[in-house]
Parts: C-alpha cells; sequence; structure tokens
C-alpha cells in the first residue's frame, strides 16, 4: 500500500521543525497567530490547517516571508512524492472522506515521526552546518 499524507500535514511539520529550530515552545506561536495552544498542535500534526491570514503571521514569526515557506513545503511535497508518498490536497481529502471517518482518518495519517524524520532530512540537507 502506498504511504500517504495530506500537504496540511507537510506544512505542519515544516513548521514545528522551523519553530523548533528557532526554540519557540507551541504556546508562542499560538499566541502570535491568534489560536489556543491545543489549536496549534493539531496544525503542527495536519490535523487542522491555518488560513492565509494566520499563515502570514506564522511565517513572519518564524522569520521567513510566506512565499518562502510556502516553497518550502512545496519542495518537501515533491521529495515525498519522489519518495512513493502521496502528497493529497485538499480535494483529494475531501474526496477521501466520502469514504467515511475511517478512511479520512487513514488518508490524514502518516506516522508523525516518519514525515518528521523526512522533513528535518530535507532542512538538514538544503542547510548543511559548517564543521
Amino acid at each position: 500500500m502506498k504511504s500517504e499524507t495530506t500537504y496540511q500535514a507537510v506544512l505542519g511539520r515544516l513548521i514545528a521543525q522551523k519553530r523548533q529550530e528557532k526554540q519557540m515552545d507551541q504556546g508562542e506561536m499560538a499566541e502570535a497567530v491568534g489560536v489556543s495552544r491545543s489549536t496549534w498542535s493539531r496544525i503542527e500534526a495536519g490535523e487542522s490547517a491555518l488560513n492565509m491570514d494566520q499563515l502570514a503571521k506564522a511565517a513572519k514569526k518564524l522569520g521567513l516571508s510566506l512565499g518562502a515557506l510556502m516553497i518550502e513545503a512545496d519542495e518537501i511535497a515533491v521529495a515525498l512524492r519522489k519518495q512513493d508518498v502521496e502528497v493529497l490536497d485538499g480535494r483529494d481529502q475531501t474526496s477521501a472522506a466520502r469514504f467515511g471517518k475511517t478512511a479520512a482518518a487513514t488518508v490524514a495519517f502518516l506516522g508523525g515521526a516518519v514525515l518528521g524524520g523526512i522533513v528535518a532530512a530535507i532542512i538538514a540537507d538544503k542547510n548543511p552546518k559548517d564543521t
């Protein structure tokens, strides 16, 4: 069976990785974006999505432009697809939801550790540390 994830999960994991690099906690990001800490946790897990205003605030808090954040998320999605992971967009998720909650949960789920590891590897490859 082909692994699947969602674009919002890719974006959520990327934002989490960037937040951790800046040594910020989830509460700090939640406050900057204007959501609760529990909502922020769901955003980083890919279970909830940010609207454009919130996404722009998150990028700014991370010291990035919205465009740079989206480009990096797109690059990660491309890398995942090359590793035979299907990255579903909103339309794909809606189609999957027609098959019921179990199918939607299955489609939305790719182990956080796996996705996080892939995102971290891609980021590390883009930003090699000086040795």
